[in-house]
């Protein structure tokens, strides 16, 4: 066995520290960058935790809706009832809800319209003929579709 010298000595144990210390900065670097990822998860879960109570006030909304559209004469009653229909809204803006609405005329497309009936229609087919119901986005994902109606 031939014994080390100083120099060589110094010279492995400074390539092992490099060694541990690049080791550590990576483990370093995958730590932090997992907790930037968790706490984006988090954020998501945050967000999107809502989402069945949300779909249960945009039910309660679209009940307003349907009232408020039977609801013939105009009276007092009547306007508090919208007071606060729009204060369900931007409630529900607040939260992230977006309405979403279908322009009649506008092509029919299956990622944020739900199409209850095909009809015969001077429109050309593919087209929407008719909004049946709003549809809903909890902050860019559809939670309900628009429900329409479209040309065949």
């Amino acid at each position: 066995m031939t014994e080390e010298t100083m120099e060589e000595k110094v010279s492995r144990l400074e390539k092992e520290k490099e060694e541990y210390l690049e080791g550590w900065k990576r483990a370093k670097a995958d730590f932090l960058n997992m907790k930037k990822e968790e706490e984006e998860r988090v954020r998501e879960f945050i967000k999107f935790g809502n989402e069945a109570i949300i779909r249960s006030m945009v039910s309660v909304l679209e009940s307003f809706y349907l009232g408020l559209m039977a609801w013939k004469e105009e009276t007092p009653e009547k306007k508090g009832m919208m007071l606060v229909r729009a204060q369900l809204e931007e409630t529900l803006k607040k939260y992230g809800v977006e309405i979403i609405q279908a322009k009649i005329g506008e092509e029919f497309n299956p990622e944020k319209h739900e199409c209850l009936l095909l009809e015969a229609s001077e429109s050309p087919t593919g087209t929407i003929t008719e909004e049946v119901e709003k549809g809903y986005a909890l902050y860019g994902k559809i939670i309900r579709p628009v429900r329409v109606k479209v040309s065949k």
